[in-house]
């Protein structure tokens, strides 16, 4: 018998979730449009990925527009939907990456065009011949020059080929249809620039500061009370790797906010090109930290769950506790758009953490926890947070970001 959902008699479950109601249909819907709403009033308060994203479709719909409009004026309709299919095509994420993909675009345009006018000219259209003029495009498609855009090339040549019977006059009027499409979509681009900022970027290196402080302050926790919880450590291993998923995550989104800097009609700020590399050095900080806090919390779940821990541990692993707030404390400090103020308060947290190794270190030493049957686990534990502190406290710089990085122009 299928499961039957409480409250709703006589329905299988895996169709009630389609219902109005709490986990159903229309509780999915609405909160999908209040998500919604919430991104519109993110792009309504400033520059951001949800701004861009709002605006990119607004040109596209544009741009469509005109070229349907552009097109059906001055060609046959056989070719009009080819311009409102180019027109998107040509409108990216960046400016940069727009006039990059309509370049090899219209590269692997011509190069399909000119294959279906030989053949055309040449064998005429039948089966047999479709079939060679599909493997020649094929091979053609992987042309280094042409890029991601290579797929286009046979889809253009079988569309002049089998569409049009490869003669010229459509051959002609295709490539007019496609340019235009491109002008339009590069017309939507360059009149509304996407604006250069880095509020994205710092939204990412925000969000990974919170989940390692998350995982530290977790850590910590769990060393205070001396308990190990096997939920806990597992939920330690997914949120490290997550942690490097964020990272490689974070990094696209920089570049991309890199790339729109470039050809850009609407110019950046003078020290948005610096703020920007800073999100690169501390990505490639957050890929370490998470090496570390993976060892971390291995050796701390052996120590905490030991049956007969060594007699000193318990001392050692509650003034480990302290170390590891410290430390979670000093990523509070890695704002990317931090000043000199918060550059300051970076150093003492650094400072004080590193007080508290020197202490720890000494602790060991005299309980003897230094030891070749001990030091593998505190040793470990000891040594991956004061690396994190030496990460950190390579980040500092004698002459902090101003405050003009904050995202907005």
């Amino acid at each position: 018998m299928p499961e039957v959902e409480r409250g709703r008699p006589g329905l299988p479950g895996r169709f009630c979730r389609y219902l109005p109601g709490p986990g159903g249909l229309g509780n999915r819907c609405r909160r999908s449009l209040k998500a919604g709403g919430r991104r519109v009033g993110r792009a309504v308060r400033g520059p951001g990925a949800e701004r861009d994203g709002l605006l990119l479709q607004v040109k596209g719909a544009a741009a469509v527009m005109v070229a349907w409009w552009v097109s059906s004026w001055l060609l046959p309709p056989a070719v009009t939907a080819f311009a409102t299919v180019t027109s998107l095509l040509a409108l990216q994420a960046t400016v940069y990456r727009s006039l990059w993909d309509s370049a090899q675009y219209l590269g692997a345009m011509a190069v399909g065009t000119a294959m279906a006018a030989a053949f055309g000219s040449t064998a005429g259209v039948h089966a047999w011949s479709v079939g060679v003029l599909a493997f020649i495009t094929l091979v053609a498609a992987r042309l280094q020059p042409l890029g991601g855009q290579g797929a286009q090339v046979p889809v253009v040549a079988l569309f002049a080929f089998a569409g049009g019977g490869g003669e010229i006059d459509y051959i002609g009027h295709l490539v007019a249809a496609a340019a235009i499409g491109v002008c339009c979509g590069l017309a939507a681009h360059f009149a509304v620039a996407p604006s250069p900022h880095t509020d994205t970027a710092h939204t990412a290196i925000r969000a990974m500061t919170r989940r390692a402080h998350s995982l530290l302050q977790a850590m910590a926790e769990s060393a205070e009370q001396m308990a190990a919880d096997e939920k806990k450590s597992k939920d330690w291993a997914r949120h490290c790797e997550e942690l490097a998923s964020q990272a490689a995550r974070a990094r696209a989104v920089v570049e991309e906010a890199q790339e729109n800097t470039k050809l850009n009609p609407r110019r950046p700020w003078s020290s948005a090109p610096e703020s920007l590399q800073r999100c690169h050095v501390l990505i490639s900080m957050f890929e370490r930290i998470g090496t570390h806090l993976r060892s971390i919390a291995r050796a701390l779940d052996y120590a905490i769950s030991r049956d007969q821990p060594h007699p000193a541990a318990k001392d050692f692993v509650t003034a480990y506790a302290e170390l590891l707030h410290c430390t979670a404390a000093t990523l509070e400090c890695l704002d990317p758009a931090g000043g000199p103020e918060q550059a300051d308060r970076l150093r003492a947290c650094v400072d004080s953490g590193m007080h508290r190794y020197h202490d720890l270190a000494a602790t060991a030493q005299r309980g003897h926890l230094d030891a070749p049957g001990q030091w593998p686990v505190y040793g470990t534990a000891l040594t991956e947070a004061v690396r994190i502190l030496e990460e950190m406290k390579a980040d500092l710089q004698p002459q902090p970001l101003t405050a003009r990085d904050d995202g907005r122009r």
